[in-house]
């Protein structure tokens, strides 16, 4: 089967490997749709860390001079099935975090059926899904008050979804215009550049003279970061749901921002297993939020490749190419 794995800096390459072998507990799955997360995705091709020192290419997981997989938001159908595993029968198709691949394997545990109302194509995002909805989560805002969202990527987009699902008031900003239309069609109230002369002022207007109670930054930059704490109420709170890999040339807890008395708080996925809002609690919130058309992530999907055009996305997203947001692969 061929497999998308990294090679070092902007070096995709297919490689074919073995199908893999069924678990006992798990299935195999022919690979329908996988997603592209596209920050993290074009981190990766480009090689770079997550760490200051230069070891780890994600959170837990170490570069080891050996190519890496990439991606983790597959769709597939059971073609095979685990003797152990009561479930699920061939032919469903469900929702696994495999990379780019033409066939994944996985314990029951870590897969989910796609339910009827919710098509392939959306369910692909589940995990991109997740972590929008667990920013909005980690900024515990009231009923009615004002969010800003900072960088409309697939996670800044998917949050501008769910802000206006919960009816919350919502800006959402970004430098690329077209991301820009794509968030005023995913709902947000009020979508604009920073580039845009007295954005600050209109940006209070809109939220009838107040300033936001919470930003999300979703645009992996410092100068964001800073954005927010200029923009966002006295008390607020800045949720930072991207990975950064510059620096900030600038003091995040001093003047002016220390006496504005603000809270900074990291964000990364849903809760624990057995919190109130944990990954499965999340998913099955996020299906009802779809089938009933809730949620609208339709407009985001920018892009519909084959899977052999992945190098060829990956170059156009380091290029900054504009026009693109979230990415599908058919296999």
């Amino acid at each position: 089967m061929k497999r998308l794995v990294i090679r070092g800096s902007k070096d995709a390459y297919f490689e074919d490997i073995s199908i893999p072998t069924c678990p006992k507990d798990g299935v195999v799955a022919k690979s329908l749709f996988t997603a592209v997360s596209t920050g993290t995705e074009v981190r990766v091709y480009r090689w770079l860390p997550v760490d200051d020192n230069g070891e780890y290419s994600h959170p837990k997981l170490k570069f080891t001079g050996k190519p890496l997989t990439n991606g983790y938001c597959m769709v597939g159908e059971i073609i095979e099935v685990g003797s152990e595993v009561q479930d699920f029968d061939i032919g469903d198709v469900v929702y696994m975090g495999e990379p780019h691949q033409e066939y994944g394997s996985s314990r029951v545990e870590n897969i989910f059926k796609i339910p009827t109302g919710v098509s392939s194509e959306e369910a692909a995002f589940m995990n991109v899904l997740h972590v929008a909805q667990g920013a909005i989560r980690d900024g515990n805002p009231s009923p009615g008050e004002n969010v800003l969202i900072l960088g409309l990527g697939v996670i800044g987009l998917s949050a501008v979804a769910f802000s206006n699902a919960f009816g919350f008031n919502t800006i959402a900003m970004d430098l690329n215009d077209k991301r820009v239309d794509i968030a005023r069609e995913m709902g947000a109230g009020l979508a604009i550049s920073p580039s845009t002369e007295g954005y600050a002022e209109k940006i209070k207007d809109f939220f009838n003279g107040k300033e936001p109670d919470l930003v999300i930054e979703a645009a992996s930059s410092w100068r964001a970061i800073k954005t927010g704490l200029d923009l966002v109420r006295p008390g607020g709170t800045i949720i930072v749901v991207a990975t950064h890999t510059d620096k900030p040339d600038f003091d995040p807890v001093g003047h002016p921002y220390l006496s504005k008395k603000l809270t900074i708080k990291t964000s990364y996925g849903p809760e624990l297993p057995g919190s109130r809002w944990d990954k499965e609690k999340s998913r099955d919130f996020t299906f009802d939020l779809l089938r009933n058309k809730k949620i609208n992530i339709k407009p985001m999907i920018t892009d519909t490749i084959s899977w052999n055009q992945i190098p060829d996305i990956y170059d156009r997203l380091d290029r900054e190419e504009p026009g693109i947001a979230g990415v599908l692969v058919k296999w």
